[in-house]
């Protein structure tokens, strides 16, 4: 059984429900696509009726975006962690907890992209995503370049872009073979580190 299975029969807090019923969404929007995800298949999987997935959204678009905003604010927390030790150390972190969470949500990101290509809401959200990201990376890159830690091949934000897009590949890698993960993250922050010119520590 899955962990939103049998929701209706749960004495839950109603937040608590409402997470579990977008656990379980998150799951048929990657397994069936936007257009063949319905309130039913939604109600079906997380074991409940419609009427219980409408007393939380009013349509499936309301779930969709919902679970949008979930992981926004999720790339949004990464953002604002602060990791410590050597610059090289804090790039294999930073990658690392961006691939996880891009192979988490990787179906979810890739109906966004799409979608986003008629919604201008939505393309607001996918672009916000990245380009925050992307600007964060670009200054963390200028000022270790302005200290001498890092003597960058090509402009900064340029890197951003690439690993923006290395990480989104990479992410498809992974979710196909999870045991993995963390090698690739480890593949990736070494590409990162030599566009980057930015050593590791000694051993």
């Amino acid at each position: 059984m899955s962990q939103a299975a049998g929701l209706g029969g749960r004495a839950v807090p109603a937040e608590d429900r409402r997470a579990l019923l977008l656990d379980t969404a998150e799951g048929v929007f990657r397994r069936l696509g936007y257009e063949a995800t319905t309130v039913a298949a939604l109600a079906s999987a997380a074991g409940v009726t419609r009427p219980t997935v409408y007393s939380y959204f009013d349509s499936k678009d309301a779930v969709f975006r919902a679970l949008v905003d979930r992981v926004r604010a999720e790339f949004l927390r990464l953002q604002e962690r602060t990791p410590s030790g050597s610059p090289a150390t804090m790039v294999r972190e930073i990658v690392a907890g961006y691939l996880r969470a891009y192979t988490r949500h990787d179906g979810l990101l890739t109906l966004l992209a799409h979608q986003a290509l008629a919604d201008p809401a939505l393309r607001e959200v996918h672009d916000e995503v990245f380009a925050r990201a992307e600007r964060r990376n670009t200054r963390f890159l200028e000022r270790l370049a302005d200290d001498g830690v890092a003597r960058p091949v090509v402009p900064p934000d340029r890197i951003s872009v690439a690993i923006t897009g290395l990480i989104a590949r990479f992410a498809r890698l992974a979710a196909a073979e999870p045991d993995r993960l963390e090698a690739l993250a480890g593949e990736v922050s070494d590409m990162y580190l030599c566009l980057a010119g930015i050593a590791d520590p000694p051993d």
